[in-house]
């Protein structure tokens, strides 16, 4: 079983939703290749939210909220509105500043998870940047691997509560029901990356076998 096959297993969507994009054309617009890993899961998912997480950033799509390309270039923007600051928002740059940071997820809660692009694509770390405070976390693996242990609670991330922590909050919320209150596990939702007004951008993504609404 491949990594992407088992974080699909895990997030309970093993139907790949057939999500093709033309690489080429991405790449191309970056500036660098992408990992492998990435690639490989966001044709399985195509654009959607890993709950309680984060929502994936994809290729392609009409809602700039979740394209990666538009989000690494609102970054970029950051990064020319504190040239010369001494506060910094992130650690280290955006790229194409070397090891510069490529975000390919962010929560409704703040948090940011990009890559640091050192060495060969496929080997870059993940970074996940909190939504307020310097308290950074780097994890040397793979993005792949970053997600099964994530979704396994494997990982100690200091300002990222803990699947345990999270059921924890559901059982003494008092506007949730007690006999309602099911363990929090992840799971992937799906959308279909749209963009409800004018300004949404060309689109060069497409589903061959949607798996969306089953």
């Amino acid at each position: 079983m491949s990594q992407v096959e088992d974080i699909a297993r895990i997030v309970g969507w093993e139907r790949s939703r057939g999500f093709t994009v033309d690489w080429q054309v991405i790449e191309s617009d970056m500036g660098t290749v992408l990992p492998q890993d990435y690639k490989e899961l966001a044709e399985h998912f195509g654009p959607g939210g890993f709950d309680p997480f984060f929502t994936l950033l994809v290729p392609g799509v009409a809602n700039p909220a979740v394209e990666i390309r538009r989000n690494l270039a609102r970054w970029q923007k950051v990064d020319e509105d504190y040239r010369g600051r001494s506060k910094k928002v992130t650690p280290f740059p955006h790229f194409p500043h070397p090891g510069g940071l490529i975000p390919w997820g962010n929560s409704e809660h703040g948090e940011i998870y990009y890559w640091r692009t050192v060495g060969k694509p496929d080997e870059w770390p993940v970074l996940v940047a909190p939504a307020v405070g310097q308290d950074f976390y780097e994890y040397q693996g793979g993005m792949t691997d970053f997600l099964r242990g994530l979704f396994t609670d494997r990982l100690d991330i200091p300002f990222l509560p803990s699947l345990a922590q999270l059921s924890e909050e559901a059982e003494l919320n008092p506007d949730i029901d007690i006999d309602e209150v099911e363990e929090v596990r992840p799971e992937f939702l799906p959308h279909d990356g749209s963009w409800p007004y004018e300004g949404a951008l060309p689109v060069i993504a497409c589903f061959e076998s949607d798996g969306f609404g089953d």
